[in-house]
């Protein structure tokens, strides 16, 4: 092997997911943690969408004092894993040294009467199932077409069922509630999408709110409790899907505000 494609080899190795997580939970373990959140960060903008990314992420940010990004990655870590009893529970815990326990925002009302049931399943797993009911149908009724059997049309019913359910459940996890995390201390609500108009009420670090409209660099937003107005993006951690770089991933003078 000559030297050049040894050093390739390395600079690869280097760069590869599983080096650069081992990478950041070291800097967690000895204290830095926003180079960790750095690190982990670096990890979600190469596409390694995982629920322990997240949760490692949040727990980095939230020794860092970011409350907002905390909040906003343990929201997403049980978006792709809703029994992750872990993050749950250090979810419950950040919000609880929060200024302001603001209730999270309900899904909308079809999916809180349909889908009451699916909570508990990952967006994977919906998807896996809606697609094995779907062609599970199709192949029961190949097979009946072939050789009627006993019970086959209570078969086709409940495998047509399972596949809409599912497939519903798979839909609305792809379209998730689109959340928004406050990541200041304060951050003022306005009535219309402009600085020095009034003011209607104020978010505190860490509070969870619905978006509903984006204007430039604003977002129109709303509390659990239905309240509205306008505040500027930046101030605000977007949960997502899509995934927008938390303050360990920006510039120094943009990530600026959060307690250190």
């Amino acid at each position: 092997m000559t030297p050049l494609l040894s050093i390739l080899l390395a600079i690869v190795a280097a760069d590869a997911p599983e080096a650069v997580f081992a990478q950041a939970n070291a800097a967690y373990g000895e204290g830095a943690h926003l180079e960790a959140a750095r690190l982990y960060e670096q990890l979600v903008s190469d596409g390694v969408h995982d629920p322990v990314v997240f949760y490692n992420l949040g727990n980095a940010y939230f020794s860092a004092g970011r409350l907002g990004a905390a909040v906003a990655n343990y929201e997403r870590s049980l978006h792709l894993a809703p029994t992750f009893e872990r993050a749950r529970a250090n979810l419950g815990h950040a919000l609880s040294t929060g200024a302001r326990q603001l209730a999270r925002p309900l899904p909308p009302w079809w999916e809180q009467t349909v889908l009451f049931w699916h909570a508990p399943f990952s967006p994977r797993f919906s998807v896996t199932a809606a697609v094995v009911a779907w062609w599970g149908f199709w192949g029961l009724l190949c097979v009946r077409q072939v050789r009627p059997y006993a019970y086959s049309r209570v078969l086709l019913a409940c495998s047509l069922l399972v596949a809409v359910a599912f497939g519903a459940s798979a839909w609305a996890k792809s379209h998730p509630l689109e959340l928004a995390v406050a990541s200041h201390e304060e951050i003022p609500v306005y009535y219309a999408a402009r600085p020095g108009n009034a003011v209607a009420f104020e978010l505190f670090e860490g509070d969870r709110v619905r978006v509903e409209e984006r204007h430039g660099g604003w977002v129109r937003i709303a509390t659990a409790d239905g309240r509205r107005g306008w505040v500027e993006v930046s101030a605000m951690t977007i949960v997502g899907p899509p995934y927008a770089p938390g303050p360990a991933a920006q510039p120094m003078d943009e990530a600026a505000g959060g307690a250190e």
